[in-house]
């Protein structure tokens, strides 16, 4: 996890995948705990707060899966709830590989709680896909490798995005 640069190249994912040495049995919680401890900075995972999610259903705006908010002194990770649980496990860890590849995360400026405050986390919202395609593709290489790596009874065969998602629901 060194370097600065963005890694987008996916045997450059490989490498970082394989560098983390988790056990088999890591769940994404455990992953963004270890994370932490080897960043010195904080990993928060939890799922959007309720005035964004009744926010975007007023609006009729989609709310993404999930988003990561760069903070000045921790990452928050936020997911919605309303999905299965291996496709939050998924959305999670798609995530942390933006955080591992060293992607560029919206600048939350964290309010006095610690916690980003409704206007970041809104326009971190806007701007979920707002990564260039690679690194999306960086970011979902990561998690799939993690769990092919945490979730060994799946079958490595998705070839493509759609067979993968088949592969990890419940």
């Amino acid at each position: 996890m060194t370097g600065s640069a963005p890694v987008t190249q996916l045997d450059d994912v490989r490498a970082l995948v394989s560098a983390l040495d988790l056990p088999a049995t890591a769940t994404p919680d455990e992953l963004a705990a270890r994370l932490s401890t080897v960043r010195r900075r904080p990993i928060q995972i939890q799922p959007y707060p309720p005035n964004i999610v009744a926010e975007a259903r007023r609006t009729g705006e989609p709310l993404p899966y999930g988003v990561w908010v760069s903070g000045a002194a921790t990452d928050f990770i936020f997911f919605r709830e309303d999905t299965t649980h291996s496709h939050r496990r998924h959305i999670v860890l798609h995530e942390v590989g933006h955080i591992v590849c060293r992607h560029v995360g919206d600048d939350a400026g964290e309010a006095d709680s610690g916690e980003p405050d409704h206007a970041t986390i809104t326009r971190a919202v806007k701007r979920a896909g707002g990564f260039a395609a690679d690194q999306e593709q960086a970011a979902e290489t990561f998690a799939y490798l993690i769990e092919r790596h945490t979730r060994p009874n799946l079958s490595a065969t998705g070839e493509t995005p759609a067979a993968r998602y088949r592969l990890l629901e419940d």
